[in-house]
């Protein structure tokens, strides 16, 4: 499957359901923390009024629960809404029976927000590694139409190294799944990665700017990741030391930025489509499942 354009994803979540703050703010603790999700979400959804671009937002069942009213808004607003799980959880941590029971209650959760129709998922931090990379086929037996929480780079938490960089489907009855890797430049043997989170806050704009240009070239899809906390101001201080919060923080004031130049560039499109694309140019094509 071949295709490219840009895509613009945002994980809805607190800004206290990032991994890095699992030892300072563990999930007992989540409902007496600040909520920002929807200071970020509302500024998210102004500025993409405002470049007319509709985008992705996969979110948390936990999210859903709880700000209901906002999930509706995004779905108003004529976005696509995908499952960013329940609780937020590393998938590779998880049983079969407990994936499925998280997945579940966050399809759940969504459907009492009022949106009824989930066709995608990302697991929290692309943490459908190697070790359970068969998860992918219970996405398919729950209904999902397409993943995108592959990630193929080393990395010390999550990532597929030796995953295909192009979109494929699962082989068999779970070829209703379509897979879609982040994506990444190939150089000298190696993945290089771009697409958002760390690596968009980090980088400085023209380097950015150079890896999506050469990803672009080798028909990668610019799938842009970000969060609502990302666009905030509020810097939690939650006991982390320095090069964690530079992981958490570091170039938080330069996000909305970039996504000003990211989305004047235009051509965007939601996952769905850009899976529904896919589907038209790999009419009749043999499925795989390629080695992970």
């Amino acid at each position: 499957m071949a295709r490219h354009g840009n895509i613009l994803t945002v994980d809805v979540e607190e800004w206290f359901h990032g991994h890095n703050y699992l030892d300072h703010v563990p999930p007992g603790q989540w409902d007496s923390q600040e909520s920002r999700v929807e200071k970020g979400t509302l500024r998210c959804l102004d500025l993409l009024d405002r470049h007319q671009v509709r985008a992705t937002f996969f979110v948390l069942g936990w999210t859903a629960e709880r700000h209901p009213d906002l999930i509706a808004e995004i779905a108003r607003r004529g976005h696509e809404i995908g499952c960013h799980s329940h609780r937020h959880p590393e998938v590779f941590k998880l049983s079969p029976t407990e994936f499925r029971a998280d997945c579940r209650q966050a399809l759940n959760a969504l459907a009492a927000a009022g949106i009824d129709e989930v066709a995608g998922y990302r697991a929290p931090s692309f943490s459908i590694t190697p070790p359970v990379h068969d998860y992918l086929h219970i996405l398919a037996e729950l209904g999902f139409r397409y993943d995108c929480s592959i990630f193929p780079v080393r990395h010390p938490r999550y990532g597929q190294p030796g995953s295909p960089r192009a979109a494929y489907r699962l082989p068999g009855k779970s070829s209703t799944l379509t897979v879609v890797p982040m994506p990444t430049w190939r150089v000298l043997g190696q993945n290089i990665p771009f697409s958002g989170g760390g690596y968009m806050r980090l980088l400085p704009w023209p380097a950015y700017r150079f890896l999506r240009a050469m990803a672009a070239r080798q028909n990668q899809p610019c799938i842009v990741y970000i969060h609502p906390w990302e666009l905030d101001d509020y810097k939690p201080r939650a006991g982390q030391s320095a090069a964690t919060s530079l992981r958490s923080q570091g170039g938080q004031d330069s996000v909305l930025g970039k996504l000003e130049k990211l989305l004047g560039e235009g051509g965007f499109q939601t996952m769905g489509e850009y899976v529904a694309g896919l589907a038209r140019d790999a009419a009749g094509q043999p499925v795989a499942e390629p080695t992970p």
